[in-house]
């Protein structure tokens, strides 16, 4: 009988260790994500979860325990055992054609170019497989305006999402009548371009009448297909310290959008020409902190700043380091802000092109100072 008691006791005893074993495990894995995000977005804020209850930090990476964001994980395992830097970002430029003529575009050389021959389907299933294969663990869709190639349906179907996370940039332009069909076709996330908080201003600045008031509706329209929704931005100083940031936010939030995306305006494409937008700008410091707020505060959507990212607190610049881009045209580059070419996949297999880029641009790790095209040397 004694023993039976002792054994009972034992018994009790060694379930309580278990137990608070793992509340410890839960505790720590709960602080390490935390931490984690934080240092990653700025904020470990969830934005939502997703219809299979993964819980989303951001539009612009996998879920939280998906397949892709196992995916990731292994990348990082694979880095460390052969040793290399490998891609997890891809962004593909599927066409060369857009509705919009935006003030800032990057890409504006080469809209509508008819002397230029731009990938085929089979082409662009094919670099989506090789870099799937490199192991990429997130593919961004942009044009151009992505939901004017006719075949942008089939491009987003063939990802193996069980590897990648998909999401796209919009105008927004085509989005109402796109979004069920994008969805349907696995992507994740739509970030959808708004740099003003009134229609008269977002339309001047995208050259494009009423282009405000249809990118609203591709936001609803998004929403109701359960897809991440976030706002794309642009913002130089002036209108950081004009207040339009804060109206952009507030509008976000009043649109019930996830997550609000803000680009601080690059010496790229047609404001090559800006000077004040060359090197170190404190007015970024500024922006980085006063998002914090936000990010605090429930009721707004996540607030992800691309030059905190960019930065020595984040990941660095990423280009040439975890992320390439592809041109419509076939040509890697480190990034849509960073147009060095370091070869074509219709010359070259892109291991081959990632492992030359690589060694040019990433001997030491990213780049800490942040974005590449904002620094002249």
């Amino acid at each position: 009988m004694a023993k039976r008691i002792m054994a009972k006791r034992n018994l009790k005893r060694n379930l309580l260790d278990s137990l608070g074993d793992m509340k410890r495990a839960e505790n720590y894995s709960k602080t390490l994500i935390e931490i984690g995000y934080d240092r990653y977005c700025g904020h470990h804020k969830i934005i939502r979860y997703t219809a299979d209850g993964f819980p989303v930090y951001t539009a612009s990476q996998p879920p939280l325990y998906s397949p892709a964001y196992a995916n990731s994980q292994v990348n990082l395992m694979f880095r460390s055992i052969q040793n290399r830097l490998l891609p997890s970002l891809s962004s593909i430029a599927l066409t060369d054609v857009c509705n919009a003529r935006c003030e800032h575009c990057s890409f504006f050389n080469s809209i509508n170019d008819p002397s230029k021959n731009p990938l085929s389907l089979d082409e662009l299933k094919d670099f989506i497989r090789q870099s799937q294969d490199l192991g990429v663990s997130t593919i961004n869709i942009l044009g151009g305006e992505p939901l004017m190639h006719p075949e942008w349906r089939e491009v987003v179907a063939t990802i193996d999402k069980r590897r990648s996370y998909v999401f796209m940039f919009t105008n927004g332009w085509f989005l109402a009548e796109s979004a069920a069909d994008l969805a349907a076709a696995g992507a994740g996330g739509v970030y959808v371009s708004i740099d003003a908080s009134d229609a008269e201003t977002h339309d001047h600045k995208r050259g494009t009448e009423g282009l405000f008031d249809k990118a609203l509706e591709g936001i609803a329209a998004a929403k109701k297909v359960d897809l991440t929704v976030g706002i794309s931005c642009c913002i130089d100083q002036e209108g950081f310290e004009g207040g339009e940031l804060d109206r952009i936010i507030e509008l976000g939030r009043r649109q019930g959008v996830h997550e609000v995306l803000i680009f601080d305006a690059m010496p790229v494409g047609r404001f090559c020409n800006r000077d004040d937008l060359w090197g170190s700008q404190t007015w970024i410091d500024q922006m980085i902190e006063h998002v914090r707020t936000y990010n605090e505060d429930e009721n707004y959507p996540g607030v992800l700043v691309y030059a905190y990212m960019s930065s020595y607190m984040s990941m660095g610049c990423p280009g040439g380091t975890s992320y390439l881009y592809v041109s419509p045209y076939g040509e890697i580059c480190p990034c849509d802000f960073h147009h060095h070419k370091f070869g074509n996949i219709r010359e070259e297999k892109l291991n081959v092109i990632w492992d030359r880029m690589n060694q040019e641009l990433a001997p030491h790790g990213s780049n800490w100072n942040g974005c590449w095209a904002k620094h002249k040397e």
